[in-house]
């Protein structure tokens, strides 16, 4: 799948940015505390000389961990940590990555057979250019695991240079024999190999960490063999602390109810998200909770019962979603489609039921495209679905707000016209229109619904506007009051500004 390249700016540009922006990066490069980590662009946990680092299960020292830059999915157990989970004292960090060996493809991009997903806000290292890699290069791969589709939503790549380096891969298992299994497409025989950690064994479902001696000979065909290391793997909290503890997770959802229970619940890799009725949003809404659909979630996690109670939930890229009719031309088979004038990416993650991205249309139909945003303003597809007959009068667009002016409303590139559409709030209440806009930011996610689409001029008329984000907290600093434990992406570590951040107030 070779998806389209959306015209949006690129990561090149933000590398030359004007003077006056690269002086004010600087300025709050200098202002951070040089002995912090950063995840997610609002969680900073402070490094003391106690703090011990781990990359890939090795002790590291804290000067190799600041060099390693951001991107990685990490994992930060701390102290004096509040209930918001957004500062403390680190005392472990733990930096992980999901592969590490040959690409078996460049269209998709896979390395070991596991295909990636690949956004602007994906941190490169050794190279600039996806494109440029070939089969055969080394690559290490950070990032989240979408279980139903197989695929690593990569937050850093870096390209190796040393062929000596052990391979490494982390997934599901699939096709468990007595001397082998599958990770994805990957065959692995595990003849000789002791697992560890694996109460149940080696069997279907469960998540496996293994380590091989690289290969010459490999290729895309071949089983992975020559395993120097295999054990069981819990890809969220490792070993967490016993009891209950102040918690955030980051990670693409892996199962969902149906129906969908009120207030909701969702699985991450096998950690159980229950939202109650007090359960903010970030970045999107509930109707934005689907399998595959990156999101942190923050309150107190149960090692015992897996489940983290979420106070808040944080889509880690703003949620958009289209509705309205599209001819044939409008989609473009593995590449994209264009619908309400945005170019959106298929992915390897899109969920597909209808065949469309697969095959796109025969004739004029009603499309449902739910998308994410990235931080070059890129749309990617997370599934597309067919509604039925085209009815221009029965469209939807949902997306962050880019201009206010009041009435009208400026939303991926379309214009809103408010006067006469009735107003929710991210909570579904009825609120009035001066009320709605009281509470409206630029940035926020707002959802036109029923609305009437004129394709000509870009532009609707709703019947209802709802507000999907919950207004920013306004104080998140709060007094310590026990262990925490945090997973997600870093983005910034020893005073380096967090350039590459979406979706984070």
């Amino acid at each position: 799948m070779h998806p389209i390249q959306p015209h949006r700016p690129t990561r090149s540009t933000l590398r030359s940015l004007a003077p006056a922006v690269l002086l004010a990066l600087a300025a709050q490069a200098q202002a951070q505390d040089p002995t912090a980590i950063t995840i997610n662009g609002q969680r900073v946990f402070q490094i003391t000389a106690q703090t011990t680092f781990e990359l890939d299960g090795t002790p590291i020292s804290a000067a190799t961990a600041a060099t390693l830059g951001p991107g990685f999915s990490t994992l930060v157990l701390a102290t004096n940590v509040p209930d918001g989970a957004n500062q403390g004292q680190a005392q472990q960090v733990q930096f992980d990555n999901l592969a590490r060996g040959p690409v078996t493809a460049t269209d998709p991009l896979s390395v070991l057979n596991q295909p990636l997903t690949l956004t602007a806000d994906t941190v490169l290292e050794g190279f600039t250019d996806p494109t440029t890699l070939v089969v055969g290069d080394l690559l290490e791969v950070s990032g989240y695991l979408d279980a139903d589709s197989g695929v690593i939503s990569a937050s850093r790549i870096a390209l190796l240079t040393n062929p000596t380096q052990d391979w490494k891969l982390v997934g599901q298992v699939s096709q468990a024999t007595a001397n082998g299994f599958a990770i994805g497409a990957q065959a692995v025989d595990s003849t000789g190999v002791t697992p560890t950690e694996c109460p149940l064994g080696v069997i279907d479902g469960v998540y496996i960490e293994l380590e091989a001696l690289p290969n010459p000979a490999y290729t895309a065909a071949s089983v992975l063999d020559q395993l120097i290391e295999l054990h069981c793997e819990d890809p969220n909290f490792g070993n967490p602390p016993p009891g209950t503890v102040t918690a955030s997770l980051e990670g693409l959802i892996s199962a969902l109810p149906d129906p969908l229970p009120d207030p909701p619940s969702s699985s991450l890799l096998g950690v159980t998200v229950q939202a109650t009725a007090q359960t903010e949003y970030r970045g999107g809404g509930i109707d934005d909770l689907d399998v595959g659909v990156r999101v942190e979630a923050e309150g107190s996690f149960d090692s015992s019962t897996q489940i983290l109670t979420a106070h808040e939930i944080r889509f880690t890229q703003a949620q958009a979603r289209f509705m309205a009719p599209l001819d044939s031309a409008d989609i473009t088979p593995d590449e994209g489609v264009t619908i309400m004038g945005n170019l959106v990416a298929f992915t390897p993650q899109t969920r597909d039921e209808d065949g469309l991205a697969a095959n796109g249309l025969s004739q004029m139909t009603q499309v449902e495209v739910r998308a994410f945003v990235d931080s070059d303003g890129s749309l990617y597809a997370s599934r597309i679905r067919e509604r039925g007959n085209p009815d221009l009068t029965d469209t939807r667009l949902q997306g962050p707000v880019a201009e206010i002016a009041e009435p009208v409303l400026t939303i991926l590139g379309n214009s809103v016209d408010t006067s006469a559409a009735q107003f929710r709030d991210h909570e579904d209440n009825l609120i009035t229109a001066m009320e709605f806009y009281a509470l409206l930011q630029v940035g926020m996610v707002v959802s036109a619904e029923d609305a009437l689409y004129d394709p000509v001029t870009a532009s609707l008329i709703p019947a209802r506007i709802h507000l999907e984000d919950a207004p920013a907290p306004q104080n998140r600093a709060g007094k310590g009051i026990g262990q925490g434990i945090s997973r997600g992406t870093v983005t910034a570590l020893g005073g380096e500004p967090p350039l590459f951040q979406n979706g984070f107030e």
